[in-house]
């Protein structure tokens, strides 16, 4: 009886794989033919493994083997994956109603709240009522207002880190960068000492977006505890009170809006998210890729001193006076070029998109045909990388962005494939906060410290730069930290 029930179990699961093979080659003769479709022999799940173990890596293959568009199978889903200039400009201006953004919004709460009840409530609060405070306070006229001691706090934090003669260069960067710009987001009662939480919970992050399983517990406790402090700094934050700064506005919108914590600290979480998750990506390899070129790190190294006396004097009058506006200046142009690089380069994708409807996405003189149901993953670095637009797009060069006419920080991109802060209706709301935050870890890092690299393994007398991690998404990740001796180049 045994061998004959094993037997019938052979033959019913070789039926219900063949039959899978036998509906899947149906409904693919059904599709058009563009975009190209991945191959795969898994039925329904198509490429899932491949995707959510290296996204990174799936994606390059992919683009050099299908061109910069082409279409897989994630787990049931039909993505298209758009990587020229024109298809990527197009999908961001195409109506919301057309492409929506909502599946991606839903994607990111669920990497940040357990409970999916509470997704169409916090995809509300933060359409309806945290992005049009954003919109108004980090607008390029008004963020000089949001950080007025952000410099300062930066410069406090980077002290500790002096005279180290094995120095997380990862942590140097972004361990400052967070203690600094977290309190415009969550005001006067934010604690610096959560920040062993948010790499914990940070380094869990694109797994949870890719939904690969088994992250830690560890990370599922430090998200915990990030919403209890983020909820704590809510109900503390005054409106009247200008060391509150977003949280102010955040509190008092919550509490006319009546809108409960369990949902408004998953959106502030996702703010903050947005706030750090690429940034500390983007300074590190700027970084790295600087100490990987002796002549780029002076070259820049020097034009920063330049600068910095021609603006401000000296580097305390720097970090008393810092702001957007004062960076955004023709004497930092060599600097928001290297930044500007650094962001091109790392740009891995910028967007999901859910099409509503049948519709022809435009792509130069031709069109991709998108049909309802169906996801649009928008692939910039392809485009990014693109020859045409940028020679040598593979390498990084610091003063690819110098323009004869200084323009302002981003002008130098117009009119080239350049996403890395997204496009029209979607571009980052934090964009000249980035950039500013950006420009003043870079000038002081460059500025106060003269930087060794040390090799990773403490036998070795070679240093060797990072190498970008398979598994990234959104922006590019190292496999490993890099280390670094740093020493005061003057008193403080």
């Amino acid at each position: 009886m045994t061998s004959c029930a094993l037997a019938a179990a052979q033959i019913s699961t070789m039926i219900i794989w063949v039959g899978f093979m036998l509906i899947s080659h149906a409904t693919s003769k059904k599709e058009s033919a563009y975009p190209p479709k991945v191959s795969s022999l898994l039925p329904w799940f198509g490429s899932a493994f491949s995707f959510a173990f290296g996204p990174h890596r799936f994606l390059a293959l992919c683009r050099m083997q299908y061109g910069p568009v082409f279409k897989f199978l994630l787990g049931g889903r039909s993505v298209i994956v758009v990587g020229t200039a024109d298809s990527i400009r197009n999908a961001f201006f195409t109506d919301h109603r057309v492409l929506a953004n909502r599946v991606e919004h839903y994607d990111h709460f669920r990497a940040l709240c357990s409970d999916t009840s509470l997704y169409p409530m916090i995809h509300d609060a933060l359409n309806r009522n945290l992005f049009p405070i954003l919109d108004q306070r980090m607008s390029k006229r008004a963020v000089d207002r949001l950080t007025t001691d952000f410099a300062e706090t930066a410069f406090q934090r980077l002290k500790l880190y002096s005279g180290g003669d094995r120095v997380s260069l990862r942590r140097s960067l972004t361990e400052p960068m967070y203690c600094a710009a977290t309190p415009i987001l969550l005001g006067s009662k934010f604690s610096p000492d959560t920040y062993d939480d948010w790499v914990t919970f940070l380094n869990s992050f694109t797994k949870r977006l890719v939904q690969r399983p088994f992250w830690s517990l560890p990370s599922t406790w430090a998200r915990g505890r990030l919403l209890q402090h983020i909820s704590a700094c809510l109900q503390g934050a005054n409106p009247d009170n200008d060391n509150d700064r977003l949280a102010g506005n955040f509190a008092k919108v919550i509490r006319e809006k009546n809108i409960s914590l369990e949902v408004a600290s998953p959106a502030v979480l996702s703010l903050l998210i947005a706030f750090h998750a690429n940034q500390s990506n983007v300074v590190f390899w700027l970084l790295s890729w600087l100490m990987a070129d002796p002549c780029a790190f002076s070259s820049l190294r020097d034009d920063i001193d330049r600068a910095v006396r021609e603006e401000f004097g000296s580097i305390e009058t720097f970090i008393a006076e810092a702001s957007p506006r004062r960076l955004d200046s023709p004497a930092f142009a060599l600097l928001n070029s290297a930044i500007l690089e650094t962001t091109r380069l790392t740009t891995v994708q910028s967007a999901v998109r859910f099409a509503e409807c049948d519709f022809e996405l435009k792509d130069g003189e031709g069109t991709i045909p998108i049909r309802k149901g169906e996801y649009v993953l928008l692939y910039p670095r392809a485009a990014q990388q693109n020859e045409d637009s940028y020679p040598d797009g593979h390498r990084f060069v610091l003063d690819r962005f110098v323009q004869s006419q200084y323009e302002g920080d981003l002008a130098p991109t117009s009119g080239k494939p350049y996403f890395a802060f997204g496009a029209g209706k979607h571009v980052c709301k934090g964009r000249f906060l980035a950039m500013f935050q950006l420009k003043v870890l870079t000038i002081l890092y460059l500025s106060l410290f003269d930087i060794t690299p040390v090799p990773l393994d403490r036998q070795s007398s070679e240093w060797e730069p990072p190498q970008s991690c398979a598994r990234s998404i959104l922006t590019i990740h190292p496999v490993n930290d890099v280390y670094v001796r740093l020493r005061p180049r003057t008193a403080w």
